[in-house]
């Protein structure tokens, strides 16, 4: 049974969940940050700056936008490092250890999970 939506597939171990909100208490690009942080036991400020891996303003502006437009199943990849970082415009974050293998599996059980 199809519906409508494009699944996207992990081959990587989930390590953090995370989100972020619409309410402007934190950007799409801080969340990123704050949840690899995490996945990787440091403080943010010890980590690489975002823009070496992704543009974090064009990050926020593709979030913010389709926060807007209620568009819920866009979802942008992207690698730091060995972490593999799925944001997801409904404010999910997934980061995944790339050096954990596993079956392909879709990073996000649904649009509306």
């Amino acid at each position: 049974m199809s519906s409508g939506h494009m699944v996207i597939y992990r081959g990587c171990t989930p390590v953090i969940d995370s989100r972020y909100e619409g309410d402007g208490a934190r950007t799409p690009a801080e969340a990123v940050v704050e949840a690899v942080a995490a996945a990787a036991d440091v403080d943010p400020l010890e980590l690489p700056p975002l823009h070496e891996y992704v543009d974090p303003d064009a990050l926020n502006e593709l979030f913010q936008q389709h926060e807007r437009s209620g568009e819920a199943d866009t979802v942008l990849s992207f690698r730091i490092d060995h972490w593999n970082v799925f944001v997801r415009a409904d404010g999910r974050i997934r980061v995944c250890d790339g050096t954990q293998a596993t079956d392909p599996t879709p990073v996000f059980d649904s649009p509306t999970a």
